[in-house]
């Protein structure tokens, strides 16, 4: 028979999916943009139609491109120009993330501000993009969009229950401990799982989805996971251990950020090797510092 603690948790564990009927959905562009990447037959010209719609978008977009980030020679002015030396696949990808942000209140804690939060996201990101361009994978713009959005869990959690977070965060800090395993003790729907919950309401790539999911986990004998995004998983939850362990940020994991062998095995990548990563993200990280003021 269930004890009187475990009908408790059962009934915070129900309030807490019903609201996620709550989050808002994608704005208008960014639900455009997201169609038209999983079109195969969608162009750059109907990107930049989209993109007229919303100039508030197009100014953030157009501030980003021109970072050192993407060094484009003598800068752009207009999406087209973007497009012209971006591609439609980076370009598209960044609309898509910084959409994602703008549907969230901001963060402020104490200890775990939205800019904390965001430029973890932002590390994250560019890390994944890094190993992706390291490893050769074809799409290394989808690693960056799958590691700027991997804890947007945590997000939606302060969305539907601030004090919740701010439960788990001061928990976190006081134990030295991870996100993850304080929801597996207080029984919670972990972040993880919220975010796939709304990835997926919002419908947003698999390969995005499945990132969310999954970027606590070795995936390498997961047959239920699609095969072709496993390698982007792998990358997201490489690439966010490197940033728990320099404290880049702060994603609410209070750990050394131990980085084991299981993580770089599928990447091929040597222990031996971690430092030079290291050092090559702390450059990436500067290079992209344009984008710290840039999710609103």
């Amino acid at each position: 028979m269930p004890t009187p603690n475990t009908k408790k948790t059962q009934s915070e564990y129900s309030n807490l999916v019903e609201k996620l009927q709550d989050i808002p959905t994608l704005p208008v562009v960014a639900m455009r943009v997201n169609e038209l990447i999983n079109d195969p037959s969608s162009s750059s010209s109907d990107i930049a139609t989209v993109l007229k719609k919303d100039q508030v978008l197009t100014a953030k977009i157009l501030r980003l491109v021109n970072s050192s980030y993407y060094a484009i020679p003598g800068g752009v002015t207009d999406v087209q120009r973007a497009l012209a030396f971006l591609g439609f696949n980076t370009l598209a990808q960044l609309v898509l993330g910084l959409s994602v942000f703008s549907v969230f209140p901001d963060i402020e804690l104490e200890d775990f501000s939205m800019m904390d939060f965001w430029r973890h996201a932002l590390a994250t990101a560019v890390g994944s993009e890094m190993l992706a361009k390291r490893i050769k994978h074809p799409k290394p713009e989808e690693a960056f969009t799958c590691g700027l959005l991997h804890d947007i869990g945590k997000l939606v959690l302060h969305s539907i229950d601030p004090e919740r977070l701010k439960s788990i965060v001061k928990e976190t800090l006081k134990r030295e401990c991870s996100f993850v395993e304080v929801e597996k003790e207080w029984e919670l729907p972990g972040h993880s799982y919220l975010g796939e919950v709304i990835a997926t309401k919002w419908g947003l790539p698999q390969v995005i989805r499945l990132a969310i999911r999954y970027h606590h986990f070795d995936v390498s004998k997961m047959d239920s996971i699609l095969a072709s995004a496993k390698p982007v998983i792998h990358m997201v939850r490489l690439a966010n251990t490197l940033c728990v362990k320099n404290k880049i940020g702060k994603s609410g994991d209070c750990t050394s950020g131990e980085i084991t062998e299981d993580m770089l095995a599928p990447l091929k990548i040597k222990p031996e090797e971690i430092p030079a990563l290291e050092e090559q993200l702390q450059q990436e990280i500067e290079r992209a510092s344009a984008f710290l003021h840039g999710y609103r």
